[in-house]
């Protein structure tokens, strides 16, 4: 009797636990499930995150890439107007150069104004000139005294005026004589070149405050004052 009474309850209890142990159950599962969404969750969104951050990142790098850009074409274009100011001022410099030249040109250009004249008949001229020669300057002061002692002022001035007429410099001239002309301010100099290929009678003529001054010169045929220094 006491057996039938129970049989119903013991059942009950049975199925309770049961209907608990499968909740149980699903909540886990579905505890499981939102663990495992969430972590994916954390995963892949976090990834399209940095992506999006390193997107952002390289946007903002552009522009300083695209200033720098910017700036290095600055540059060139300054260069280049550089270059084109150096290039248009060139002109300016060649000018310039050219104005320098000119009293050189000037200076030469005594030698086209020589002018022919009478060699007096001296035999031994080959040819007589004259131009339009201009005093070379003196530094000396007071009352003039010619003097022949080499190294003074008066003899550099003396070569000077040779140089202007002959064209020759010292450094491809031989002095052979210096005397007196036919007047007391007036000098006569006979030299050639190094190779004594030519050889030259010079005339030159002291004028006040101005300096010696060549008056004409007479290209020789022979030396006639080398004999002065032969043995």
């Amino acid at each position: 009797m006491s057996d039938d009474f129970h049989s119903p309850s013991r059942v009950n209890r049975f199925e309770k636990r049961r209907k608990g142990t499968k909740a149980i159950t699903f909540l886990l599962i579905a505890g499981g499930i939102l663990i495992l969404v969430l972590i994916g969750f954390f995963l892949f969104g976090g990834g399209d995150e940095d992506n999006a951050t390193n997107n952002n990142e390289n946007q903002e790098v552009s522009p300083e890439k695209e200033q720098d850009s910017a700036a290095e074409v600055g540059e060139d274009d300054k260069n280049e107007n550089e270059d084109t100011a150096d290039g248009a001022n060139q002109p300016d410099s060649e000018t310039s150069e050219e104005e320098e030249t000119e009293p050189n040109e000037n200076d030469t250009g005594q030698e086209a104004e020589k002018e022919t004249v009478d060699s007096s008949g001296d035999s031994n001229v080959k040819e007589a000139y004259t131009a339009d020669w201009k005093p070379v300057g003196t530094k000396q002061q007071g009352t003039h005294q010619t003097t022949f002692e080499e190294g003074t002022q008066d003899w550099e001035e003396m070569m000077e005026a040779i140089e202007l007429a002959t064209d020759l410099p010292s450094s491809n001239r031989v002095v052979w004589w210096v005397e007196r002309g036919s007047a007391d301010q007036q000098v006569i100099a006979t030299v050639s070149d190094s190779d004594e290929t030519e050889t030259y009678r010079t005339y030159l003529t002291w004028v006040e405050n101005e300096g010696w001054k060549p008056t004409k010169v007479e290209v020789l045929k022979e030396n006639d004052q080398k004999y002065r220094f032969e043995q």
